[in-house]
């Protein structure tokens, strides 16, 4: 999976905007502060959890592992955080034909625009 620097930028001010999240198996994470010291499977430093043990290594504890990294959602990881904060599937449909999300190819990116606004960023 591909996530543009502007996805990447918006995942971390959505987590300096209070976005909790807890590191776990079937995740896509920012490694920020080059926690990991091997090269990225897909680019810029981004890793998918597959097993959690082997960062939790490198951490040395869930607390340091959550602050060194940030979360990317997936697409279904996106809708269900605007779904918990009350964002409608409608609304979301709204949001993607208005801005041409479909026609750009940005739809997760403006999911991630539609998710700051809902925690107020």
């Amino acid at each position: 999976m591909k996530f543009s620097s502007e996805e990447i930028q918006l995942a971390h001010e959505l987590k300096e905007a209070g976005l909790s999240w807890e590191p776990q198996p079937g995740y896509y994470v920012w490694d920020r502060d080059s926690l990991i010291e091997h090269d990225s499977p897909f680019h810029g430093r981004v890793f998918f959890i597959l097993e959690l043990k082997h960062f939790l290594r490198r951490a040395e504890n869930m607390e340091h592992l959550q602050s060194s990294l940030v979360w990317l959602p997936t697409w279904q990881q996106i809708r269900e955080l605007l779904l918990q904060r009350g964002r409608s599937h409608e609304e979301m449909q709204a949001r993607l034909i208005e801005s041409g999300a479909f026609l750009q190819g940005t739809e997760r990116l403006e999911l991630y625009r539609l998710l700051r606004e809902s925690i107020g960023g």
